[in-house]
């Protein structure tokens, strides 16, 4: 599962044709709004929802609980490589810095140059997408 993660991470940020497929699985446009297009980013092209959002029981997702924080399911497959053992709650993105989060989506660190502990990816969304995916989170604000 981590591997198909990774592997699906490299399209955020790039221009996709929003024509192929079925109309509902084409992404929200920017005109039909931010959150929209912020949700969709995070649970079907980021794929932010399956490390930030806790899991039930039976391991699904609590629907209830979308991006509160939860623990990494998975161990490094590296050997050695340092591992985030918790994805921390950004579901109103609380006290996390807007400038700092923009530079996390679309140059993978913080204004400072520290970057999350893997999993996390190295994101290069655009600015559109990242304020999007930014919309979305503060929208869930508790």
């Amino acid at each position: 599962m981590l591997l198909s993660l990774v592997l699906a991470i490299p399209a955020v940020g790039r221009s996709a044709d929003a024509g192929s497929g079925p109309a509902s699985n084409a992404p929200p446009s920017a005109s039909s709004g931010d959150v929209a297009r912020g949700r969709y980013l995070t649970h079907s092209v980021a794929m932010c929802i399956q490390c930030h959002t806790p899991r039930n029981a039976d391991g699904t997702l609590d629907e209830t609980r979308l991006f509160q924080g939860a623990a990494i399911p998975v161990e490094s497959p590296f050997k050695g490589q340092e591992w985030a053992a918790q994805a921390p709650d950004i579901a109103g993105l609380g006290s996390f810095d807007e400038e700092d989060e923009m530079s996390v989506l679309t140059k993978g660190h913080r204004r400072d140059g520290h970057a999350p502990k893997p999993p996390m990816p190295p994101f290069r969304m655009s600015e559109e997408d990242a304020r999007a995916v930014l919309a979305y989170l503060r929208s869930l604000a508790r």
